[in-house]
C-alpha cells in the first residue's frame, strides 16, 4: 500500500538530488502538484472510504502515523525522565523539563498538524502516506484551509491536551474510542469533527507526479507540433483534464489548433467553443466514436460537427447502456472463473459512467492482500519483475482476446457512424487505433465508406502503417489528420501536442484545419 509514495518519493529525491533543490521546496512542489492536478478533475474519480478490511486499516496507520508523529515531544520527554531516574540528569530539571514537552507537544499536535493538512489542502502526515485526502463531503472538491484547521486542532490536537492533561491516559483513550466508535458506524469512516465541518476521507485517485525543469527543451525534445486534433476530456471514461485545463495546457506548450474528442460523448464542444477565443486558440468541434466493420471495430474521429445535433445525444446513452451490459457480463465471467466476489453496486455508484472496467477489477485484485494471495494471482506477482507490470499481464491474460473473462462487444456499423457525422455538417476522419491491425486493403474499404481522411499521423501507428495511409489519401485526395491521444495523467505515456507529425507534413494537417473556410 506504500509502494505509489514510495515511487513518487523516489522519483522526487532522484530529481532534487539533479537539480539540487532543498527537501522543502521540492516537498511544497510536491503537495501542489498533487493538489493541482486534484483539482482539474481528479476529485471526480477520488473514492470515499467504504466499511472494508483495506479502508478500515488505512485510516488506522494513517491516525497511528499522525499520533506518533504528534507525540515526539512525549517519548523525548520519557527519555529524558528515565535519564533523571539513572542520575544523568538533575532531578530538579524535571518540572522544567515537563512543561517544556507539553509546550512542544501543543506545537506538534494542534499548530503542527493543522497548518501541514492545510498547507497540504487535505492530506495529513499518515493520510500523505496512504494516499489519503479530507475533502468536502458534498461534491468532494477540496475543503477550505480554515475547515482543515478547524478540524485538526479541535478535533486532534486540542483534546489530545486537553484529556491528557486533566485525565492523563485515560482520558485520552476515552476520546479515541469516541472517535473509533463514529469512524466504525459511519459508511465513509468519518469522526465527529468531519461531521460537525462538512469532511470526509477520499482515496486520491492515481496521479503521475512529474518533475520537470525547462520546458522548452523538454517540447523540443518530444517534437510538440502546434496542432493537435485528439485529446480527451474528463467527459471521457478514461479521460483526467475539465475543458478549461486542457486551454491552459495547450496555451503553455504553445498549441494553435486543437480538438477534443472524447469517446462517444460531444459534450465537451459547448465549453470549449467559449474557451477558444479566451485562450486564442483555434477550436475544431469533435468527438470519437466507437464502430463496427466485419465485425472488427474501428473508431472513427468527427471534426466540425454541431454537437448539439441529437445523433451525438443517442450515440452516447447507446455507448453508455453498452458499456453498463459489458461490465455486468464481465463481473459474472470473472467471479465464475476465479471465485471472487464482486461488489457491483459499490463500484458502479463509484463510477461517473455506471462501468466496472478490466482495469478497476484487476487494481481490486491486487490491492487486496487475501485476493492477492490466491495461487492464480500470486504467480504474476513472482514471475513478473515489477508490481504495475504483474498487474499488466494479468489484465491482457484474463481480459484480453483470448482470455476466459473476455467480453465481445458490437458497435455501431461503421457506415452508419460515417453518415450520421456527414449529416451533423461534419468530417468523418478514420482515427489511427489500432490501424497496425488493419490490412492495407481492409483500409481502403473503409474508406471508400465515405471517409474523408485519416488520422495519419500519431503515437499508436507504426511507420509502415503511416506510409499507407498517406498513400491512400494522397491517391483520392483525402484529408490528413494527426492527434496525440492525450489523456492526462491516466496515460502519462502520451504527451499534449505529440503526434510523430514531422514539420513537413504539417502543411498537409493544416489544411484539415482550414477546411471550415
Amino acid at each position: 500500500m506504500f509502494k505509489n509514495c514510495y515511487n513518487n518519493a523516489r522519483k522526487a529525491y532522484d530529481f532534487m538530488k539533479q537539480q539540487k533543490y532543498n527537501a522543502k521546496d521540492l516537498t511544497l512542489a510536491y503537495f501542489q502538484k498533487k493538489s493541482k492536478l486534484y483539482r482539474a478533475g481528479g476529485y471526480k474519480y477520488a473514492m470515499p472510504l467504504k466499511r472494508s478490511l483495506s479502508d478500515y486499516q488505512d485510516h488506522l496507520f494513517a491516525f497511528l502515523m499522525d499520533i506518533n508523529i504528534c507525540l515526539l515531544p512525549v517519548y523525548i520527554w520519557v527519555i529524558e525522565f528515565l535519564l533523571i531516574m539513572c542520575g544523568l540528569i538533575p532531578p530538579h530539571f524535571f518540572d522544567l523539563l515537563f512543561y517544556i514537552m507539553f509546550a512542544l507537544l501543543f506545537v506538534s499536535s494542534v499548530l503542527l498538524l493543522a497548518f501541514f493538512t492545510a498547507r497540504t489542502n487535505g492530506q495529513s502526515f499518515g493520510y500523505a502516506m496512504l494516499d489519503l485526502k479530507l475533502v468536502r463531503k458534498k461534491d468532494k472538491k477540496e475543503a477550505m484551509p480554515l475547515n482543515l484547521i478547524l478540524r485538526q486542532a479541535l478535533g486532534f490536537g486540542v483534546p489530545l491536551m486537553i484529556f491528557g492533561f486533566f485525565f492523563q491516559v485515560l482520558g485520552v483513550i476515552l476520546w479515541w474510542i469516541i472517535n473509533g466508535i463514529f469512524v466504525l458506524v459511519m459508511p465513509h469512516q468519518q469522526t465527529l469533527f468531519d461531521l460537525i465541518f462538512g469532511l470526509v476521507p477520499v482515496r486520491e485517485p492515481d496521479q503521475e507526479i512529474r518533475f520537470e525543469t525547462k520546458p522548452e527543451v523538454v517540447q523540443e525534445e518530444l517534437h510538440v507540433t502546434p496542432i493537435d486534433l485528439h485529446i480527451r476530456s474528463n467527459y471521457s471514461d478514461d479521460g483526467y483534464y475539465d475543458v478549461e485545463e486542457l486551454f491552459k495546457q495547450a496555451k503553455d506548450n504553445g498549441l494553435e489548433v486543437i480538438s477534443i474528442t472524447d469517446h462517444n460523448c460531444a459534450r465537451a464542444n459547448a465549453a470549449a467553443m467559449r474557451f477558444s477565443s479566451l485562450y486564442n486558440i483555434q477550436y475544431i468541434p469533435g468527438v470519437e466514436i466507437d464502430a463496427q466493420y466485419k465485425r472488427m471495430r474501428v473508431r472513427i474521429l468527427g471534426y466540425y460537427i454541431d454537437w448539439t445535433n441529437e445523433v451525438f445525444e443517442v450515440l452516447e446513452q447507446n455507448s453508455l447502456k453498452r458499456e453498463k451490459e459489458l461490465s455486468i457480463e464481465r463481473v459474472e465471467k470473472f467471479e465464475n472463473f476465479s471465485g471472487i466476489r464482486i461488489d457491483v453496486d459499490s463500484l458502479m455508484s463509484n463510477s461517473r459512467f455506471q462501468t466496472i472496467t478490466p482495469t478497476e477489477i484487476t487494481k481490486m485484485v491486487f490491492h487486496n492482500e487475501r485476493t492477492r494471495s490466491l495461487p492464480f494471482v500470486k504467480k504474476y506477482l513472482d514471475n513478473c519483475e515489477s508490481h504495475s507490470a504483474a498487474m499488466s499481464r494479468f489484465e491482457t491474460d484474463v481480459f484480453g482476446k483470448n482470455g476466459p473473462c473476455y467480453v465481445k462487444a458490437d458497435y455501431p456499423d461503421a457506415q452508419a457512424v460515417i453518415d450520421a457525422i456527414h449529416n451533423a455538417g461534419g468530417i468523418a476522419i478514420l482515427s489511427s487505433w489500432h490501424l497496425d491491425y488493419i490490412s492495407d486493403e481492409v483500409l481502403e474499404e473503409i474508406v471508400d465508406l465515405g471517409m474523408d481522411g485519416v488520422e495519419c499521423f500519431s503515437n499508436d501507428i507504426h511507420e509502415q502503417t503511416i506510409a499507407a495511409a498517406l498513400k491512400i489519401v494522397q491517391k483520392r485526395k483525402l484529408f490528413v489528420s494527426c492527434g496525440s491521444d492525450y489523456h492526462g495523467p491516466t496515460k502519462p505515456k502520451y504527451h499534449m501536442g505529440v503526434s510523430n507529425c514531422p514539420e513537413k507534413a504539417l502543411p498537409l494537417v493544416r489544411i484539415l484545419t482550414k477546411a471550415a473556410k
